[in-house]
């Protein structure tokens, strides 16, 4: 009986300095991961998906504040949550394009339509609405409107998507608990996750795994992916030697294999149509915005070509399973096409209001608003 109460505070001690260990490595790691910067502490994690906006929050984002409202809205002033009389809501869905990143609330296309479309119809106010949010996906869109965004009453839905960012990051993450119709009832893993001191982490997560939220998981799968990758490098179809056209973290391109990618497409679909679906019983119109990556604006070679396949890939689909969509890529041509964004994806001020502007003309032939003229963009279908 003494040994055997002997190897019990063995271990015991054994596991308490272990702890204390692991404590005091994890905050260097952490303060060493941080550095200069505050962190962003402006998400949280659900029950249904990995990440989502805080509901009141206060602060900036590249040094552009922001804050949101009761349900977690960019730059949203507080609202009720049943529309008032005269007041058609449209919710805006959107990963960090649709969010808005690095640029001013008020200059992002879902606020430039707004004005536009109050403009029509003094007898009528529109309220779209900014739900987007780095790091958000389709499959984050489905599980977010079917759990919360419902219970808004919008009149309308749109959905933004962007090729070369949404299928990888559909392509690392998984579904949770699919219903008969074989949709998820939540989201786990993939590129983003909130930290156990509440900011958010850019790792490789497979679910909802304690060690997943820690600095020293986060570092160490970064350096060991890192380091398979130049061992053993990975490029998903074709893409540029040492680059890639699907957006990546960088380390997590290991883990993009030709496979994964396809899973990516089938999620990122099968949650679109998922949304259609639920938004038909609720007779809620619904539109999908096919957005161009800027490569496709580029003279030649072998990202445009790349790019183009996307996006013909994305129209054939969305057609085939019947979403009503409208693109984009042509009415960022004609006012500059490459200029028009901040990096392979992100657009600029005047990118947003390119966008705003063709979606406000396309909204108004949806709506029955006006009689519209002939446009170059695809309706709905």
């Amino acid at each position: 009986m003494k040994k055997v109460h002997l190897y019990s505070l063995s271990f015991i001690l054994f596991a308490f300095l272990f702890s204390l260990l692991f404590l005091i490595t994890e905050l260097m790691i952490r303060r060493s991961h941080l550095g200069d910067q505050e962190g962003r502490y402006d998400v949280e994690e659900t029950s249904f998906m990995p990440t989502r906006l805080k509901s009141n929050f206060r602060g900036e984002l590249l040094g552009i504040p922001f804050s949101t409202n009761q349900y977690g809205f960019r730059d949203e002033e507080a609202f009720a949550q049943v529309p008032p009389p005269g007041e058609f809501r449209i919710l805006s869905l959107g990963d960090s394009v649709g969010f808005g990143l690095a640029i001013e609330a008020a200059d992002h296309y879902s606020k430039v339509a707004e004005r536009r479309l109050n403009g029509l119809d003094p007898s009528r106010s529109y309220r779209v609405v900014n739900a987007g949010g780095q790091g958000y996906s389709p499959s984050s869109y489905y599980v977010y409107l079917r759990e919360e965004g419902l219970q808004v009453e919008p009149g309308m839905v749109i959905v933004e998507i962007e090729l070369c960012n949404d299928v990888p990051d559909e392509a690392l993450l998984s579904w949770r608990g699919q219903n008969g119709e074989g949709f998820p009832d939540s989201i786990v893993g993939g590129r983003y996750l909130v930290g156990w001191d509440g900011n958010l982490l850019g790792t490789y997560s497979r679910g909802s795994h304690l060690f997943e939220k820690t600095y020293t998981y986060t570092i160490f799968v970064r350096r060991l992916l890192n380091l398979l990758y130049r061992i053993y490098p990975t490029e998903p179809f074709y893409s540029v030697p040492g680059s890639t056209v699907y957006y990546t973290l960088g380390f997590d391109r290991f883990v993009l294999d030709e496979a994964r990618i396809e899973a990516g497409w089938q999620r990122l679909f099968g949650a679109l149509d998922a949304m259609h679906q639920l938004l038909k019983e609720q007779q809620i119109p619904f539109l999908l915005m096919i957005l161009p990556s800027s490569y496709i604006y580029q003279n030649e070679g072998d990202q445009k070509r790349f790019a183009s396949g996307l996006l013909k890939r994305a129209i054939s689909t969305a057609e085939e399973k019947g979403l009503p969509y409208l693109t984009l890529t042509e009415a960022l041509r004609q006012e500059g096409g490459e200029k028009l964004f901040m990096d392979f994806v992100h657009l600029t001020e005047e990118g947003n209001q390119v966008v705003g502007d063709a979606l406000s003309e396309h909204l108004t032939q949806m709506l029955g608003l006006q009689t519209a003229g002939d446009s170059t963009e695809n309706g709905p279908r």
